[in-house]
């Protein structure tokens, strides 16, 4: 879906990794665009439940769903 139309709905409150957030993305995908956030090198979950890569263009997003995005990191 396009930014501009992602844009042109109402907002939903999110707590994104702990930040209450007002968010128009509708779907995990569209989230990580709205959020500016590149690749697919990410583990998510909603809601306390891991969402595999597949599903990230089809699982729903909801007013008041905790989300937690989570990238590996290297060091020691």
């Amino acid at each position: 879906m396009q930014k501009a139309a992602v844009q042109n709905r109402t907002a939903i409150a999110l707590t994104v990794n702990g930040e209450r957030r007002s968010m128009h993305a509708r779907s995990l995908r569209e989230l990580l665009a709205e959020l500016e956030l590149e690749g697919d090198f990410f583990a998510i979950a909603v809601n306390r439940h891991v969402v595999t890569r597949a599903r990230w263009n089809e699982a729903s997003l909801n007013d008041g769903d905790s989300v937690e995005i989570v990238t590996p990191r290297q060091g020691g």
